[in-house]
């Protein structure tokens, strides 16, 4: 049944291969399900019923790629999306979180007419490849920045932004030992490295004990989330301010989703699919009660364990679903744990850098791109640096074939976004 559903022989895999993949997946992402509703929360939505909504729609987009597309790729709320739908829609644009479940649910529907035509393949075949390799390599200092931070191997410095934690920091110290282990067994190419090297870090944490308790939460309330499905309130659709915030939901979205699938999907995968299975499940987020997900970052580390087709996507999506019964496991597993996992995962994502050519008018657009992305904790603002660059450049140096038409219409678009947020 799986060789039939996944072409596992085809593909070079084996079951175990994949399920190996897709327990990585699940422990690197599985932070989303506390954090996604503590965010959400500050936007008006009950936490409980967030947590619920993230869970859900995470599984139905892990099923939806991994069955239809065939890719070793997660769908979840993403962590930028997520912050833009609080801050920006919510509390910016004044709306209510019912309003803005409602411009998520037809911000959807741009992204389905957009992916279900040309648009979405026209577009994707626009990005000049030194951009498509910045947003890449971008995508992995994102992950090594994220990795850092979570193991407190950097923290913030009044002064410098950011410096190297306290050497006497038990933290760094178990994330060092992890990476370490991570590394060792990693370059020696044994199966399960990430998996493994979790496992080990986290029970040495928790012998020496350092490790904190499992987070408490409420009872969840399974018949009360229902009444999550009648309560997108699309009373705005008659008012500026909700058509403004469709506009800028989805434009981050597309481009968002643009940037993760030159950065995560294999070659030879068909992109088409998964743009459109991104942008049903963005769509739905709506209706269960949470800001639209994206291609799951760390999924790169279920590939870099060995994925490559869709049952990656659906074990990561069903262990995601059995994270009701063990969310005080998911919760108990230390950030430092987790940590070199991401670190190592983005430094083997950040070697596209050196596919860039020297080329200073393809260099600088892609390289300021590739460091925006982490600097800002932003891929949406890295790709707008690359996109409204790249044809300028191209323009003053008198290189105006180099560029595709519709380059000026997405940088045009990227500068129209930022001035209807400074309105």
């Amino acid at each position: 049944m799986f060789e039939r559903i996944f072409q596992l022989q085809e593909h070079g895999t084996t079951v175990k291969q994949e399920v190996l993949a897709g327990i990585t997946i699940f422990f690197a992402a599985a932070h989303i399900i506390i954090v996604n509703p503590t965010i959400l929360a500050d936007g008006g939505i009950p936490f409980n019923y967030a947590m619920i909504a993230t869970v859900f729609v995470t599984v139905i987009g892990s099923l939806l790629l991994g069955l239809w597309a065939n890719v070793p790729l997660a769908l979840a709320p993403g962590m930028g999306i997520n912050a833009f739908f609080v801050y920006t829609l919510v509390q910016g644009y004044d709306l209510s979180w019912q309003m803005g479940l409602a411009v998520v649910i037809v911000s959807g529907v741009f992204l389905m007419i957009a992916t279900f035509t040309p648009l979405a393949a026209a577009l994707s075949r626009a990005v000049p490849n030194s951009l498509k390799f910045s947003i890449s390599a971008g995508i992995g200092l994102l992950l090594v920045m994220i990795g850092l931070q979570m193991g407190e191997v950097i923290v913030a410095d009044e002064e410098t932004l950011i410096t190297l934690a306290p050497l006497e920091s038990p933290s760094l110290a178990f994330t060092l030992l992890g990476l370490l282990l991570i590394l060792i067994l990693y370059v020696k190419r044994v199966k399960g490295a990430f998996v493994i090297g979790l496992l080990v870090t986290t029970a040495i944490i928790y012998l020496t004990g350092s490790g904190g308790g499992a987070i408490e939460s409420e009872p969840l309330d399974l018949g009360g989330y229902m009444g999550i499905f009648t309560t997108a309130d699309f009373s705005g659709l008659w008012h500026v301010p909700f058509w403004m915030a469709v506009f800028s939901l989805t434009l981050l979205i597309l481009f968002d989703t643009l940037g993760l699938v030159h950065g995560l999907v294999p070659h030879g995968k068909d992109v088409n699919r998964v743009y459109q299975g991104s942008a049903i499940n963005a769509g739905i987020s709506g209706f269960f009660g949470t800001s639209p997900t994206v291609l799951v970052v760390e999924s790169a580390a279920g590939m870099a364990e060995g994925g490559k087709t869709g049952l990656t996507a659906v074990t990561a999506g069903l262990l995601f679903l059995s994270s009701f019964i063990v969310m005080p496991f998911i919760s108990g597993v230390p950030d430092a744990a987790i940590a070199p996992i991401l670190i190592i995962v983005g430094m083997s994502m950040a070697e596209k850098l050196r596919d860039i050519p020297g080329d200073f008018t393809e260099w600088f657009p892609a390289g300021l791109t590739a460091i925006l992305i982490p600097l800002t904790y932003s891929i949406i603002d890295g790709l707008a640096a690359g996109f409204i660059l790249y044809p300028l450049m191209k323009w003053v140096t008198g290189r105006r074939a180099d560029v595709h038409p519709y380059q000026y219409v997405i940088a045009l678009l990227f500068i129209c976004n930022y001035a209807l947020l400074l309105m």
